[in-house]
């Protein structure tokens, strides 16, 4: 660089002479202008060689320089390969880290996902088997209740039947009964006849033998010899007398009908014994006049008004002796209506019978309508079960569903959403939190802030 500064000022000092030269040889200048062009010239040319020492110089310390600089460079160049080999086994030493790492992240969330899976499992597994234990000690109750309802209704429809198949044997028995009746009155009458208290003694127990063969109830359905009301208070006419009807029967609906029983024997004993018209036709008017004096004296007693409080508004009149029955009411055919307006009812055997036995059948059907009530109070109880099993059942799939989106979004906080826990724990470990152990599958995170995953990108 030097050789061309002085080639470069050699050449301007070879230029600047030959202008001169030209010039004074154009111009023919004096030899005192050259004198002093020369003068300044060489000064100026001494100018120059001062600035070219220094120039050299400078020119010296920037090759030193220079050389300094390239000693450096050639050691920051081997600085820097070094440096790359270095950061070459860096990146593969990360690169290595690297997919440890994942393969333990992965590893880890497959462990976690079957450690989830078992644990959902076992619940699944817990929550069958209490389910079933629950179904169990609701439905065998359920069942119990069916099986006890299903007996009932069989029990019920074959009583039915069965009732409905001997009603014809009990027909049967009525009508054997009536013609041991009328053979016992036969065997009766001599010692029946002209004794009033050992007729109507008698005609008590006929009345009580057939209430017993009726199938009601002694004190329940039916009492004899009724001397007190229900609030146990004597039973009294208007007059004060005392009352005592042989028989009150009830009804299912609380009602209740009376039955007293009169014997009319001695005149119908004589109609029956004597082969006299003219005797016959009295005897027979005796036994009539017998008969409705037994009516009025029932009339004039109103048991109706005095027994019980819904009473039935007439009397029965129990003729015990079947023949005497049909007697008086062929020797008198108004005699049964006449009774009737005078609200006594008159009654033979068979025909008393027949009213019990109504009245039996009416127990029957109360009791089988209040069965029927029962059945029906269980079957709305049964009902009201089975609407409560199937809330819960509605309560238990909204906290399975429940529990299935928490899982998910454990799920997600753990290890597979955006910033998620296992990924937070794996940098803090990169820089460098010491920790003895890695993260088992049985450990689990104590505080989780649900906006963590959205927070960071």
């Amino acid at each position: 660089m030097i050789e061309i500064i002085l080639a470069i000022i050699a050449a301007a000092a070879i230029v600047g002479c030959f202008i001169l030269y030209r010039r004074l040889d154009s111009k023919n200048t004096t030899a005192d202008a050259l004198r002093e062009q020369s003068t300044r010239l060489q000064a100026e040319s001494a100018a120059l060689s001062t600035r070219i020492s220094m120039l050299t110089e400078q020119l010296d310390i920037e090759k030193n320089r220079y050389a300094t600089l390239g000693e450096d460079l050639a050691a920051t160049r081997r600085e820097l390969s070094a440096e790359r080999e270095n950061a070459a086994k860096l990146a593969t030493s990360l690169r290595l880290i690297d997919e440890q790492r994942e393969e333990r992240e992965r590893s880890m969330e497959q462990r976690f996902k079957n450690l989830a899976n078992d644990i959902l499992a076992q619940n699944s597994r817990d929550f069958k088997e209490q389910n079933e234990q629950r179904l169990s000690e609701i439905l065998n109750p359920l069942r119990q209740n069916l099986d006890e309802f299903k007996k009932t209704v069989t029990d019920t429809y074959n009583s039915e039947a069965r009732e409905r198949f001997s009603l014809s044997e009990r027909l049967r028995e009525l009508v054997e009964l009536n013609q041991a009746i009328g053979r016992e009155a036969k065997e009766l009458t001599g010692a029946l006849k002209g004794n009033n208290q050992i007729q109507g003694d008698w005609g008590e127990m006929v009345l009580e033998s057939i209430l017993e063969r009726s199938g009601l109830q002694k004190d329940v359905e039916y009492k004899v010899q009724v001397t007190t009301d229900s609030a146990g208070a004597a039973l009294r006419n208007d007059e004060g007398r005392q009352l005592r009807p042989d028989v009150v029967v009830y009804y299912p609906d609380e009602r209740c009908v009376i039955i007293d029983s009169k014997v009319s024997m001695t005149a119908f004993m004589e109609y029956t014994s004597t082969d006299d018209d003219r005797l016959r036709k009295a005897a027979g008017e005796r036994h009539v006049k017998s008969v409705r004096a037994h009516i009025d004296e029932l009339r004039g007693k109103r048991y109706q008004e005095f027994v019980g409080t819904s009473r039935l508004d007439f009397v029965m009149m129990f003729i015990p002796n079947e023949p005497a029955y049909i007697a008086a009411m062929r020797l008198d055919p108004a005699l049964w209506q006449d009774a009737y307006e005078k609200r006594v009812l008159i009654v033979s055997p068979t025909h008393l019978v027949s009213a019990l036995r109504l009245i039996e059948q009416l127990w029957v059907r109360d009791r089988q309508s209040r069965n029927a009530v029962e059945i029906a109070e269980e079957a709305g109880k049964m009902y009201d079960k089975f609407a409560a099993f199937v809330t819960d059942m509605e309560r238990i799939e909204k906290a399975i569903e429940s529990t299935r989106k928490a899982y998910g979004d454990a799920m997600t906080k753990l290890s597979q959403g955006r910033g998620n826990l296992l990924t937070r724990a794996q940098n803090l470990r990169k820089m460098g939190v010491k920790a003895s152990k890695l993260i088992s599958r049985t450990s689990t995170p104590d505080d989780t802030d649900p906006q963590d995953s959205d927070s960071e990108e």
